[in-house]
């Protein structure tokens, strides 16, 4: 990882840890939301700027979410959540300009990582790309409509409200 990813992980898993101890949450939840916010933080900066979603750092940090979400004894919430992924690696496969497979591994991230409020964090994370793509048409036309935007910083901004709200 380089120094800026390293430096934008640290960033992000203080803001969410952050955002986690104003919501009083447990020990196990907090180590799961600094885990989960250093991950979005480190893969949104690939995102914008190799425009790519690591392996390396996604796939450890969605199973170290999985393995405190088990220790605090909440596993329900991870059943609709993976149908979510599913049905998210359905649209990836069968539309790949749409939807990238780094895209479909951050919402298992998310998944894992945010327990009940994932879907909450997709819904607003996908509604704010959907809003800069309205933005971006405005300003330049019918051209930004073939034009990709980076997701992972969306749905880090989605995740960061459904641990504030």
């Amino acid at each position: 990882m380089t120094k800026r990813a390293l430096i934008a992980a640290s960033a992000g898993s203080a803001t969410f840890a952050s955002a986690g101890l104003l919501a009083s949450t447990s020990p196990l939840t907090l180590a799961r939301i600094a885990v989960l916010g250093g991950a979005l933080a480190a893969a949104s900066y690939y995102d914008l700027t190799q425009r790519r979603i690591p392996n390396r750092i996604v796939v450890p940090s969605a199973a170290a979410c999985g393995a405190l979400t088990l220790a605090a004894g909440e596993p329900v919430s991870l059943l609709v959540g993976l149908a979510t992924v599913l049905l998210l690696l359905v649209v990836s496969l069968r539309w790949p300009a749409a939807l990238g497979m780094g895209d479909v591994k951050l919402a298992l991230l998310l998944v894992l990582g945010l327990d009940g409020s994932a879907l909450r964090a997709l819904a607003l994370g996908l509604a704010l790309a959907a809003l800069a793509g309205c933005a971006l048409v405005a300003r330049h036309g019918r051209t930004a409509l073939r034009t990709s935007l980076p997701l992972a910083p969306f749905i880090a901004a989605g995740a960061l409200v459904a641990v504030v709200g």
